[in-house]
């Protein structure tokens, strides 16, 4: 009676149905298996009874197989990235999508360039937030203030086969001057930058653009920079910077290892047993070695005493602008509260409109800061020109000059902490993560070797003076 049920029939007769039924009581009597002749399925249920238990073993393995390869998927970050970059601006583009780019002007960015090294790594967020790519940028333009001619024929290249890039030569150490010929377009909204700018936030030129236009009677608008001279001392107190020490010993690292990840959670924790006994980290002490590593140490109320972000103070030309190792603590606070995924951390001011901060006329770092051309050409940019965006031109004009501190930059290093930030290994770490989540396909970077960046001069070119007035950058 078994081979009835390979066909599927129906049938609305309904004495077929009582007899069906009369059928299937007899069968039960007689302890025999019941028929339904006129209900016919296709699945072969006895293949199923014949092998019950290994069809549920098979299914059982399948349903572990499932889980695994899904385990296995969220661990494997480098497959996950590759899987991101068959879509070259997939991973973060529901947020540069948020909102509409405004159509009604243009927006270009300006930056400030001369060394390359940081530049390669910024290209990767330039080019994702092109208008072309979905982003908020019309132009990029690079204003040239180098005489590094391998620095010169490096931008050469990539503005020659980057659509939306342009380069400006300025050629002088007046930035004052940079301002007046070149970001004063009345009809223009300006993102100005620096050239060491590693990481951009995809919603932080968004952000920027949306709050110069919901509050125009403000002079301009920055963004929230890690490393920041003031912005240490507000992001210490946010408790957004962790406890972090140069590692004491060189650890024996593959050259797979070395620079391969960006993540925090991949680091070891700083040894116990070296943990210093004094609660004032030394801030004179240089770096202890070329690509030395930052490790963590147990977040508590006492250990963030020991490190060197407990000497941030809000001074404009402070600890917080000359210490390298204030710098350091920060970026690595920064690319593990990025990896938590608690950049709200970084989050201050007047949530009512939107997280801004206003300064009320005091000096706040213009790593990176959007303004309209037609303010600059209505007020008078000097050579230092970080003292009159922030505190000279606001003054004088009754504008304010606001942080939106959901526009999250990082800016790398001021000029008295670089060689010695340089010789850790977080221009590596910011390689890295511009990699995974901004590079395209065809754009990954590898790192550029300090050899190549010794400055070669042209004889006829000698450089002009450098202007001890201006801010080190």
């Amino acid at each position: 009676m078994f081979e009835n049920r390979s066909l599927l029939q129906y049938t609305d007769d309904p004495s077929s149905t009582e007899n069906s039924s009369v059928q299937m009581s007899e069968d039960r009597e007689k302890g025999q298996p019941w028929s339904y002749p006129k209900y016919r399925v296709w699945f072969p249920w006895r293949w199923f009874e014949r092998g019950r238990i290994l069809w549920i073993a098979l299914f059982l393995l399948g349903l572990f197989s499932i889980l695994y390869f899904i385990s296995w998927l969220s661990k494997d970050h480098e497959l996950l990235a590759k899987l991101a970059k068959l879509d070259a601006f997939g991973r973060h583009s529901a947020a540069l999508q948020s909102t509409k780019k405004p159509d009604n002007f243009p927006i270009v960015a300006v930056v400030f360039y001369g060394r390359r090294q940081f530049v390669d790594i910024l290209d990767c967020y330039l080019q994702r937030n092109l208008a072309r790519n979905g982003g908020y940028l019309d132009e990029v333009v690079f204003a040239v203030h180098t005489h590094n001619e391998d620095d010169i024929d490096w931008l050469d290249g990539v503005v020659e086969r980057t659509a939306g890039y342009r380069k400006i030569d300025v050629r002088s150490s007046n930035y004052g001057q940079i301002w007046e010929d070149h970001l004063s377009d009345p009809a223009t909204l300006y993102i100005k930058l620096d050239d060491d700018i590693t990481y951009i936030h995809d919603e932080a030129i968004p952000h920027l653009v949306q709050t110069l236009q919901a509050h125009p009677e403000s002079y301009a608008i920055t963004a929230n920079a890690i490393n920041s001279v003031s912005g240490s001392w507000i992001h210490y107190h946010r408790n957004a910077i962790l406890p972090y020490l140069p590692e004491p010993f060189s650890p024996h690292l593959s050259e797979e290892q070395n620079g391969s990840s960006w993540r925090a959670s991949e680091l070891p924790n700083y040894p116990e047993e070296e943990y210093p006994p004094s609660d004032v980290f030394n801030l004179e002490l240089d770096a202890p070695r070329v690509d030395h590593r930052w490790l963590p140490l147990r977040r508590n109320g006492k250990n963030i005493h020991k490190t060197p972000i407990n000497s941030a103070a809000q001074d404009d030309f402070g600890p917080g602008q000359k210490r390298w190792s204030i710098a350091a603590q920060q970026h690595y606070s920064f690319l593990a509260n990025l990896e938590d995924d608690r950049l709200d951390r970084y989050y201050f001011g007047d949530e009512s409109s939107g997280e801004l901060w206003n300064l009320q006329n005091k000096r706040y770092s213009i790593n990176f800061v959007a303004i309209w051309g037609a303010t600059v050409a209505a007020s008078n940019v000097t050579a230092d020109d970080e003292l009159s965006i922030a505190v000279t031109n606001p003054t004088n004009m009754g504008r304010p000059f606001f942080i939106d501190s959901r526009a999250i930059v990082s800016h790398y290093a001021y000029g008295p902490q670089r060689d010695q930030l340089l010789k850790t290994d977080l221009l590596d770490r910011y390689r890295a993560l511009a990699n995974e989540n901004a590079c395209r396909v065809g754009n990954q970077k590898t790192a550029i070797s300090f050899d190549s960046l010794k400055p070669r001069e042209k004889e006829d070119k000698p450089h002009p003076k450098e202007d001890l007035r201006q801010p080190q950058r």
